[in-house]
């Protein structure tokens, strides 16, 4: 195979900065309704069963929904106008939930949320695949994915300090759209400034694209399904590994606050400032050196370099969370927190890294888009709603949430890592495959 130029590297890390502030946008953007139940259902008397639509199974469903066909349009078409459009559209609809005065128009811009938001996964990897050689993709995809805690860190950092301001002033009135109720005005405020990223996107640079000679010569609407059918036995027991790791990550993330008002009496504001900053470092720097080591191995000639990487982290997530409900001291609890958030926040750019390994130019957006469905669909939609199957059947008490949240983990990290094993000498084989075209 000949040797291919790849573009200047500061082409490559400006796109990476500006994925990366997406990525935070995207996470700020789709976190943000947790912190305005209260007064939303107030305000349209809806039930706790309608307000978990906005960020739940809802937002999950259309997410996964749109990433197929995103994935199929960023394989073909230029990525940076694909990435900057669905920034443009997410970041436009947060602001625009912000004028919605019916649970429906809600609930409308909460589906053009996830519509946006499907961009993310797909353009990322095809353009970070394209911008740097293959030994060098671990570290800035670790940065792109930190992005996500990130921007869940600055929603539970600064969401309740803006609300409450807001709701101290009585909300605001604008040029245009008058009036907004406090929580209006956090839609509006939140969604606004991303706009500014869908800019920033439209100039990132469109490098060429890697597609080997054999497949040149095939038809070129090639689609993710024959590759998939071809690589199943590699990409089945990946996928449930990576699944595994995404249920209890979502349902550690949406019951976190809840669990520790429960088992230690703290107050909301006192919970997002604490687990704010733990998410912020525990979750960057895992995710950071989970690309880093992965870097590392295939320099050393691991070809399942993320498979094994990803084995080992579910199995080390394990232990902390487990532990953490049961202690005394809540600042053990803390600490265990941290370990556990370090360890499972690997799965975002691992999950990402594997994709990339076992998929050529013009299948590396479908094939990343198909991880983001199953993510969406699968970790997003059960995770939470099976650790309270837990609380509410097994327990049958909402003061045990933690030991739902530790029994979630004992169940799924074992068998997450079970499959990662079990595709590591499938995955060397796929590898081996595709580099030979």
């Amino acid at each position: 195979m000949e040797a291919r130029t790849y573009p200047p590297l500061k082409s490559g890390y400006y796109g990476v900065a500006v994925m990366t502030l997406a990525q935070v946008f995207a996470f700020i953007d789709r976190q943000i309704p947790a912190m305005l139940i209260e007064p939303i259902k107030m305000d349209f008397g809806l039930s706790d069963s309608q307000i978990a639509l906005l960020g739940g199974a809802a937002f999950s469903i259309f997410y996964a929904v749109m990433a197929l066909p995103i994935g199929y349009a960023v394989d073909r078409i230029n990525r940076t106008y694909v990435l900057g459009t669905g920034i443009f559209i997410w970041c436009l609809m947060t602001a625009l939930a912000g004028i919605a005065n019916t649970f429906a128009k809600l609930f409308g811009a909460r589906i053009g949320v996830a519509v946006g938001e499907a961009v993310m996964a797909p353009t990322s990897v095809s353009l970070v695949s394209d911008y740097f050689p293959e030994d060098k993709q671990g570290k800035p995809l670790g940065i792109i994915t930190s992005g996500v805690y990130i921007g869940i860190g600055i929603t539970l950092l600064g969401g309740g300090f803006l609300i409450d301001y807001l709701t101290e002033i009585d909300g605001i009135t604008l040029p245009i759209f008058g009036y907004l109720k406090p929580w209006q005005a956090t839609f509006m405020l939140v969604g606004i400034p991303g706009l500014l990223i869908a800019l920033a996107a439209f100039f990132m640079f469109e490098p060429e694209r890697v597609v080997p000679k054999v497949e040149e010569a095939k038809e070129q609407s090639t689609v993710v399904f024959p590759h998939l059918l071809v690589h199943k036995r590699t990409l089945l027991p990946m996928f449930l590994g990576l699944i595994f790791m995404s249920l209890i990550f979502y349902s550690f993330t949406f019951w976190a606050p809840t669990m520790m008002v429960r088992s230690y009496g703290l107050s909301l504001s006192e919970i997002g400032l604490i687990l704010g900053m733990i998410t912020i470092i525990s979750s960057i720097s895992g995710t950071i050196i989970a690309g880093v080591v992965v870097d590392y191995l295939r320099n050393k000639g691991y070809k399942d370099a993320p498979v094994r990487t990803a084995m080992f982290t579910s199995l080390l997530a394990l232990p902390p969370i487990a532990l953490a409900p049961f202690m005394e001291s809540i600042v053990v609890s803390w600490i265990l927190i941290a370990l556990y958030l370090f360890f499972i926040s690997s799965f975002a750019p691992l999950g990402l890294l594997a994709v990339s390994g076992v998929s050529s130019g013009r299948l590396k957006g479908q094939l990343a888009a198909m991880h983001a469905f199953l993510m969406m669909a699968f970790g997003l939609s059960i995770g939470p709603q099976l650790t309270a199957f837990f609380t509410d059947f097994v327990f049958q008490d909402a003061s045990k949430l933690g030991w739902s949240i530790s029994l979630t983990a004992i169940m799924v990290l074992p068998l997450s890592s079970l499959f990662f094993w079990f595709s590591l000498p499938r995955y060397r084989d796929s590898v081996e495959k595709i580099s030979l075209g």
